[in-house]
Protein backbone atom coordinates (compact mmCIF):
# COMPACT_ATOMS: atom_id res chain seq x y z
CA UNK A 1 0.00 0.00 0.00
CA UNK A 2 1.25 3.09 -1.19
CA UNK A 3 1.25 6.39 1.48
CA UNK A 4 0.15 9.75 -0.15
CA UNK A 5 0.67 12.73 2.18
CA UNK A 6 -2.17 15.72 0.73
CA UNK A 7 -2.62 19.31 1.59
CA UNK A 8 -5.75 20.88 1.28
CA UNK A 9 -7.67 17.94 1.45
CA UNK A 10 -10.98 19.30 2.90
CA UNK A 11 -11.14 21.90 -0.53
CA UNK A 12 -12.97 21.30 -3.81
CA UNK A 13 -10.35 19.20 -5.33
CA UNK A 14 -8.53 17.84 -2.01
CA UNK A 15 -11.81 16.22 -1.24
CA UNK A 16 -12.48 14.61 -4.58
CA UNK A 17 -9.22 14.03 -5.21
CA UNK A 18 -9.07 11.79 -1.81
CA UNK A 19 -11.50 9.76 -2.35
CA UNK A 20 -10.49 8.96 -5.50
CA UNK A 21 -7.21 7.94 -3.80
CA UNK A 22 -8.66 6.09 -1.28
CA UNK A 23 -10.80 3.83 -3.33
CA UNK A 24 -7.91 3.22 -5.63
CA UNK A 25 -6.22 1.70 -2.81
CA UNK A 26 -3.77 4.28 -1.54
CA UNK A 27 -3.40 5.28 2.17
CA UNK A 28 -4.22 8.76 2.19
CA UNK A 29 -2.92 11.00 5.07
CA UNK A 30 -5.44 14.00 4.65
CA UNK A 31 -4.67 17.34 6.06
CA UNK A 32 -7.13 20.01 6.95
CA UNK A 33 -6.59 23.67 9.20
CA UNK A 34 -10.43 24.33 9.72
CA UNK A 35 -12.88 22.63 7.68
CA UNK A 36 -12.92 19.11 8.75
CA UNK A 37 -16.36 17.64 7.80
CA UNK A 38 -15.43 16.25 4.56
CA UNK A 39 -12.30 14.40 5.61
CA UNK A 40 -13.96 13.16 9.30
CA UNK A 41 -16.47 11.71 6.71
CA UNK A 42 -14.27 9.99 4.10
CA UNK A 43 -12.26 8.88 7.33
CA UNK A 44 -15.37 7.23 9.13
CA UNK A 45 -16.01 5.07 5.57
CA UNK A 46 -12.26 4.13 4.65
CA UNK A 47 -9.60 2.70 6.89
CA UNK A 48 -6.82 3.08 4.94
CA UNK A 49 -7.25 6.89 5.89
CA UNK A 50 -6.00 9.33 8.38
CA UNK A 51 -7.08 13.01 9.07
CA UNK A 52 -4.31 15.19 10.28
CA UNK A 53 -4.97 18.83 11.16
CA UNK A 54 -2.50 21.26 10.95
CA UNK A 55 -1.35 25.09 10.06
CA UNK A 56 0.83 24.57 7.10
CA UNK A 57 1.82 28.59 7.80
CA UNK A 58 3.63 27.80 11.16
CA UNK A 59 7.19 25.71 10.44
CA UNK A 60 6.70 24.12 13.79
CA UNK A 61 3.86 22.14 12.87
CA UNK A 62 5.43 20.94 10.04
CA UNK A 63 7.82 20.35 11.82
CA UNK A 64 5.89 18.31 14.35
CA UNK A 65 4.11 16.61 11.14
CA UNK A 66 7.39 15.32 10.22
CA UNK A 67 8.12 13.87 13.79
CA UNK A 68 4.73 12.42 13.61
CA UNK A 69 5.39 10.62 10.80
CA UNK A 70 8.82 9.43 11.71
CA UNK A 71 7.97 8.09 14.67
CA UNK A 72 4.71 6.33 13.45
CA UNK A 73 6.85 4.71 10.94
CA UNK A 74 5.16 6.41 8.57
CA UNK A 75 7.14 6.53 4.74
CA UNK A 76 5.33 8.71 2.56
CA UNK A 77 5.58 7.71 -1.27
CA UNK A 78 3.79 10.48 -2.79
CA UNK A 79 3.65 14.21 -1.42
CA UNK A 80 0.53 16.37 -3.13
CA UNK A 81 1.10 20.49 -2.46
CA UNK A 82 -2.46 21.07 -3.27
CA UNK A 83 -3.03 23.61 -0.57
CA UNK A 84 -3.80 27.20 -2.01
CA UNK A 85 -5.64 30.30 -1.49
CA UNK A 86 -6.30 33.49 -3.65
CA UNK A 87 -7.45 37.21 -3.67
CA UNK A 88 -9.27 38.70 -6.21
CA UNK A 89 -9.54 42.69 -6.84
CA UNK A 90 -9.15 44.84 -9.24
CA UNK A 91 -5.13 45.83 -9.92
CA UNK A 92 -5.26 49.13 -7.95
CA UNK A 93 -6.48 47.26 -4.83
CA UNK A 94 -3.54 45.17 -4.71
CA UNK A 95 -1.41 45.23 -1.72
CA UNK A 96 1.85 43.77 -0.37
CA UNK A 97 -0.28 41.72 2.42
CA UNK A 98 -2.37 40.37 -0.49
CA UNK A 99 0.81 38.96 -1.85
CA UNK A 100 2.81 37.66 1.04
CA UNK A 101 -0.27 35.62 2.21
CA UNK A 102 -1.24 34.09 -1.23
CA UNK A 103 2.63 33.67 -1.52
CA UNK A 104 3.16 32.13 1.90
CA UNK A 105 0.83 29.26 1.28
CA UNK A 106 1.21 28.77 -2.19
CA UNK A 107 4.67 28.68 -3.19
CA UNK A 108 6.54 28.29 0.83
CA UNK A 109 4.78 26.05 2.45
CA UNK A 110 4.92 23.29 -0.55
CA UNK A 111 9.30 24.25 -0.64
CA UNK A 112 9.02 23.89 3.27
CA UNK A 113 7.55 20.70 3.07
CA UNK A 114 9.74 19.14 0.01
CA UNK A 115 12.54 20.35 1.74
CA UNK A 116 11.21 18.81 5.34
CA UNK A 117 9.27 15.59 4.10
CA UNK A 118 10.91 12.12 3.23
CA UNK A 119 8.74 11.33 0.14
CA UNK A 120 9.88 9.43 -3.14
CA UNK A 121 7.51 11.59 -5.64
CA UNK A 122 5.64 14.66 -5.34
CA UNK A 123 2.87 16.62 -7.23
CA UNK A 124 2.95 19.85 -7.47
CA UNK A 125 -0.51 21.53 -8.39
CA UNK A 126 -0.23 24.80 -10.17
CA UNK A 127 -2.39 26.54 -12.61
CA UNK A 128 -2.80 27.55 -16.72
CA UNK A 129 -2.73 31.07 -15.23
CA UNK A 130 1.26 30.88 -14.88
CA UNK A 131 1.71 29.58 -18.78
CA UNK A 132 -0.62 31.90 -20.85
CA UNK A 133 -3.97 32.78 -19.22
CA UNK A 134 -2.93 35.63 -17.19
CA UNK A 135 -5.40 38.17 -15.30
CA UNK A 136 -4.87 41.11 -13.14
CA UNK A 137 -7.38 40.20 -10.32
CA UNK A 138 -5.63 36.75 -10.26
CA UNK A 139 -2.03 38.41 -9.92
CA UNK A 140 -1.38 37.00 -6.68
CA UNK A 141 -2.19 33.43 -7.20
CA UNK A 142 -0.94 33.48 -10.96
CA UNK A 143 2.82 35.05 -9.52
CA UNK A 144 3.30 32.44 -6.26
CA UNK A 145 1.93 29.35 -8.65
CA UNK A 146 4.38 30.49 -10.76
CA UNK A 147 6.87 30.32 -8.54
CA UNK A 148 6.07 27.12 -7.65
CA UNK A 149 6.71 25.83 -10.96
CA UNK A 150 10.12 27.18 -10.17
CA UNK A 151 10.44 25.64 -7.09
CA UNK A 152 9.52 22.08 -8.99
CA UNK A 153 12.37 22.64 -11.38
CA UNK A 154 14.67 23.11 -9.00
CA UNK A 155 13.97 20.37 -6.58
CA UNK A 156 13.96 17.81 -10.16
CA UNK A 157 17.57 19.70 -10.60
CA UNK A 158 18.56 19.01 -7.37
CA UNK A 159 17.08 15.21 -6.07
CA UNK A 160 17.33 13.27 -9.50
CA UNK A 161 16.59 10.30 -7.76
CA UNK A 162 12.57 11.46 -6.70
CA UNK A 163 10.04 11.79 -9.66
CA UNK A 164 8.87 15.61 -9.22
CA UNK A 165 6.12 16.57 -11.44
CA UNK A 166 4.19 19.98 -11.31
CA UNK A 167 0.22 19.77 -12.97
CA UNK A 168 -1.65 23.25 -14.62
CA UNK A 169 -4.95 22.79 -14.48
CA UNK A 170 -7.28 25.15 -16.29
CA UNK A 171 -10.81 26.09 -14.31
CA UNK A 172 -11.82 24.00 -11.77
CA UNK A 173 -15.19 24.00 -10.10
CA UNK A 174 -13.98 25.27 -6.97
CA UNK A 175 -15.11 27.52 -3.99
CA UNK A 176 -12.13 29.26 -5.27
CA UNK A 177 -13.27 30.71 -7.96
CA UNK A 178 -16.19 32.75 -6.52
CA UNK A 179 -17.93 32.34 -9.70
CA UNK A 180 -21.85 32.81 -9.88
CA UNK A 181 -23.80 29.55 -11.12
CA UNK A 182 -25.46 31.41 -13.49
CA UNK A 183 -21.62 32.04 -15.41
CA UNK A 184 -20.38 28.80 -14.37
CA UNK A 185 -22.42 27.41 -17.54
CA UNK A 186 -20.09 28.93 -20.36
CA UNK A 187 -17.07 27.76 -18.53
CA UNK A 188 -15.45 24.32 -19.18
CA UNK A 189 -13.99 23.37 -16.15
CA UNK A 190 -11.83 20.30 -15.63
CA UNK A 191 -14.50 17.42 -14.49
CA UNK A 192 -12.82 16.31 -11.12
CA UNK A 193 -12.52 13.16 -12.00
CA UNK A 194 -10.37 13.54 -15.05
CA UNK A 195 -8.08 15.68 -12.82
CA UNK A 196 -7.56 13.02 -9.81
CA UNK A 197 -6.90 10.48 -13.52
CA UNK A 198 -4.10 12.91 -14.76
CA UNK A 199 -2.68 13.46 -11.07
CA UNK A 200 -1.78 10.24 -10.27
CA UNK A 201 -0.22 9.40 -13.71
CA UNK A 202 2.16 11.42 -12.18
CA UNK A 203 2.76 8.98 -9.55
CA UNK A 204 5.34 7.08 -11.29
CA UNK A 205 6.16 9.17 -14.32
CA UNK A 206 8.93 12.04 -14.58
CA UNK A 207 7.85 14.59 -17.08
CA UNK A 208 10.48 16.99 -18.16
CA UNK A 209 8.00 19.87 -18.25
CA UNK A 210 4.69 21.26 -16.38
CA UNK A 211 1.94 19.10 -17.75
CA UNK A 212 -1.18 21.42 -18.63
CA UNK A 213 -4.60 20.07 -18.56
CA UNK A 214 -7.54 22.18 -19.64
CA UNK A 215 -10.96 21.35 -21.73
Amino acid sequence: MKYVLLTGASGGLGINLSKYLLEKGYYVIMLYHTNKDGVEELHSKYPNSLVYKIDLRNDIEIDALNKYLIDNNINIDILINNAAIDHTSELINKNKETFIDVFELNTYVPYKLMDTINYKSVVNISSDNTIDNFDEVSIEYDVSKAGLNIISKIFKKKYPERIINTIAFGWLDTTMNNIPEDVKKYINFVPFNIACEEIEKLFEDQKDDIVVVRM
